[in-house]
């Protein structure tokens, strides 16, 4: 067999890191506070991009219940009890979500909508 012939196994981790090279808006995890506190608790969930087989299985679980706070418990998962205590509310999660989106969004030169 010639070097053009044999295949090409490739590593995931690999990919996720050139992917991430290449996309520097795009991050692997959306973090965030509840106020501007200086010793406000941290919070963190995947970017949806880049969520793990369990939380993309929890989401689509609380998306056919067309509720907001599954849907919130599933994107924050352990840190939910954490996030209802420190005051968070669900609808500045998915406020927090749709920012997100529009920073990985540019324009063409034709001034219409790209994802990078």
């Amino acid at each position: 067999m010639t070097d053009n012939k044999k295949r090409k196994v490739r590593s995931l981790k690999a990919v996720k890191a050139k992917y991430l090279e290449s996309h520097p808006k795009i991050r692997e995890w959306i973090e965030f506070t509840i106020d501007d506190e200086p010793d406000a608790k941290e919070f963190r969930i995947h970017a949806p991009i880049f969520q793990s087989n369990e939380e993309k299985k929890a989401f689509a679980k609380a998306q056919e219940s067309d509720d907001q706070f599954d849907l919130a418990k599933a994107l924050l998962g352990a840190q939910w009890d954490d996030f209802i205590e420190a005051g968070g509310q669900i609808s500045l999660l998915f406020l927090l979500l749709d920012d997100a989106a529009d920073e990985v969004h540019e324009a063409d030169s034709e001034g219409n909508p790209t994802t990078l």
